[in-house]
């Protein structure tokens, strides 16, 4: 089951990773301005007199007094400027929300100028221009037809009951891009070595029998050629308080080290569907469309700066060699019977032998398909 907290966090998380970025910058401007401000504010003739050694204390708080006024003047700061400024406060001191809510009221009513109104105002003035390796798109699927449509009021298929208005609550699809999310994670970390080429022993998946065979063959025509895998997983969860039902697919890097493979900066997420109930099986083609025939893509090869390569670009081939997925997810991904119903194995072809047992619970009769002779479908013994 994938985590899906880490998920409500994300949009702060990505405000907390802007705010790093500037406060280097932002702490080298304040200190340069508090050096430059303090040694003009002093006349030549006073710098090395003797009274200014004893006056040194009036001084420095006359030019600290100096350095906030400079600071507040609405010709000095931007609302960008503030909003980092705030941001950077309330990072330092462990602030709330509420109360960054407070302080701009504050300093609005104390009359400072391009003062957000509230943190959210904060956030957005933050991340306006910021580009987010999440690019995507967001599809509505219609729950009668199961087209894709970008619009949230009616399905677009001119055959559908649903083409002047949804009949049912639509399931709203994510699907985000894969080149961007995989060129950050590669950007940021160093690959593992290749393993040996000894096939008796497996310690990770990167020692699978498909991931061999693809660098072997690949590696026939250019044997420099750099070879990426992903590990994909697709589950879903139902959140009961909001009676919805949350489907998340994603992958992780192998070659990435095991300690920091599936930290949640380094999961790559292929799409989102949030809707009332689980997606059909008809309907989920269509959710994973767009990221398998991006798939299709990084077979080909694109150019990323890897963190060894002296700055230079390196062309990676990404391939994707299995997925760790429960029955249900199965039968959705590889489009296949479900778990309890005939031709449901994926390793045979034995159609299957319908059997009954008793439920432990109100002794019903249940019924279980037989294959190979196990149950594919656990149950309880009464």
């Amino acid at each position: 089951m994938i985590d899906h907290h880490s998920y409500e966090n994300q949009d702060v998380n990505e405000t907390h990773e802007i705010i790093h970025q500037y406060e280097d910058e932002e702490r080298l401007t304040i200190d340069s301005i508090a050096l430059e401000d303090t040694v003009n504010n002093i006349p030549d003739d006073e710098l090395y007199s003797s009274d200014y050694a004893d006056d040194g204390d009036e001084i420095f708080h006359q030019a600290s007094s100096d350095i906030i006024d400079s600071v507040v003047k609405p010709s000095s700061s931007d609302v960008k400027q503030i909003s980092i400024a705030l941001a950077l406060f309330r990072h330092r001191y462990n602030l709330s929300k509420s109360c960054v809510n407070d302080l701009c009221d504050l300093l609005r009513s104390l009359g400072v100028a391009n003062v957000p109104r509230d943190f959210r105002a904060i956030e957005r003035n933050i991340t306006e221009n910021y580009e987010s390796v999440l690019k995507g798109k967001t599809y509505f699927i219609c729950s009668l037809c199961g087209n894709k449509s970008t619009t949230s009021s009616k399905c677009e298929n001119v055959e559908c009951e649903s083409y002047t208005n949804f009949k049912e609550t639509p399931t709203t699809l994510c699907s985000f891009k894969l080149l961007p999310q995989v060129t950050s994670i590669l950007e940021r970390h160093k690959l593992l070595p290749e393993t040996n080429d000894d096939n008796s022993t497996i310690t990770d998946v990167r020692d699978a029998d498909m991931r061999r065979k693809i660098i072997s063959q690949e590696r026939m025509l250019d044997p420099k050629k750099q070879i990426i895998t992903f590990l994909l997983n697709s589950d879903g969860i139902v959140v009961k308080k909001f009676s919805r039902s949350l489907w998340i697919t994603c992958m992780v890097i192998n070659e990435l080290p095991r300690a920091i493979r599936f930290n949640t900066n380094n999961i790559i997420i292929c799409s989102i569907s949030v809707g009332p109930s689980k997606p059909k099986k008809d309907h989920f083609q269509s959710f994973i469309a767009d990221w398998i025939y991006e798939l299709r893509q990084l077979e080909l090869g694109f150019y990323v700066s890897l963190p060894d390569s002296d700055g230079g670009f390196v062309k990676v081939h990404a391939y994707l060699i299995a997925a760790g997925l429960d029955k249900p997810a199965q039968a959705l991904l590889l489009n296949i019977n479900d778990p309890i119903g005939f031709y449901s194995c994926v390793r045979c072809t034995i159609q299957g032998k319908l059997i009954y047992i008793r439920s432990h619970t109100d002794n019903n009769l249940i019924d279980l398909v037989h294959c190979k002779f196990r149950l594919i479908w656990p149950y309880q013994k009464s």
